[in-house]
């Protein structure tokens, strides 16, 4: 089936952040969390794009997509700062995310190069790694992406931080997205305006969880990890249901 947007499936392996699993396709009972594989089946989708805070959940998702005869595209959302030896509380409101996406076996081999750099070296609270590493590790088996709502575009706009990205190295492409938050159409206008002429954007949509009617659920578990309260959640981008396998078939369906 053809969609006019990319799905970008979150799991449990990024933790607080998703009640989806690995789960090959057809393993999970009624009762269980859905699996990232049922949800593509019913899509039918010829790939699985997951954009993941480690690295940890490759080997299920490769084993996974590779029973469905699925194409995986994996990436690894993290943290950018200034200087990773610098862990102040004025590096961190610097800060802002970039996906990063192998495109083969050799990107993967990169991959887990940069991720081990990030977890190791540049962990301050999560992984963390500056352009200059980056840039050091960077080669053309790899795809450098900027997320909807937490790259520096969203922060330069919506924060007070100032972020300033260096792209010498590589074609960064941006995404967009449209969940009915009050700060869609004016974040993919800064999005459309960075990126212009200079670089792709592609239309895209984060998946949490499945249906509409599951987002009470992905709202406790994520309070839960937090630590907070349904009444007081203190979570961003929570505003909407739409963050859902669901909404995007009616979306982006054709």
């Amino acid at each position: 089936m053809q969609y006019s947007a990319i799905p970008l499936f979150k799991t449990h392996y990024s933790l607080g952040k998703s009640v989806l699993t690995l789960a090959p396709e057809g393993s999970s009972a009624e009762d269980e969390p859905s699996s990232v594989f049922d949800i593509a089946k019913e899509l039918k989708l010829d790939s699985v794009t997951l954009v993941e805070d480690s690295m940890s959940g490759f080997l299920e998702a490769y084993k996974s997509s590779e029973k469905q005869n699925l194409q995986l595209q994996y990436g690894f959302r993290v943290t950018i700062c200034n200087n990773i030896e610098n862990k102040t509380a004025e590096s961190r409101a610097k800060e802002y995310k970039l996906i990063i996406f192998a495109k083969n076996t050799k990107g993967y081999s990169d991959l887990i190069k940069i991720s081990t750099i990030a977890c190791v070296e540049g962990f301050y609270y999560y992984p963390r790694i500056d352009m200059s590493s980056l840039k050091k590790l960077w080669s053309d088996n790899l795809i450098l992406a900027a997320p909807f709502y937490d790259s520096f575009v969203y922060q330069n706009n919506f924060t007070y931080s100032i972020c300033v990205p260096e792209f010498s190295f590589c074609d960064p492409i941006f995404f967009i997205e449209n969940n009915n938050l009050p700060m869609d159409r004016l974040l993919e206008k800064k999005v459309l305006s960075y990126a212009s002429d200079k670089y792709e954007v592609y239309n895209t949509q984060s998946i949490y969880y499945e249906n509409k009617e599951d987002f009470l659920s992905y709202l406790t578990f994520r309070c839960i990890s937090k630590r907070t309260t349904l009444n007081k959640p203190n979570l961003e981008h929570c505003s909407s249901n739409e963050f859902c396998a669901e909404a995007f078939r009616e979306k982006y369906g054709k």
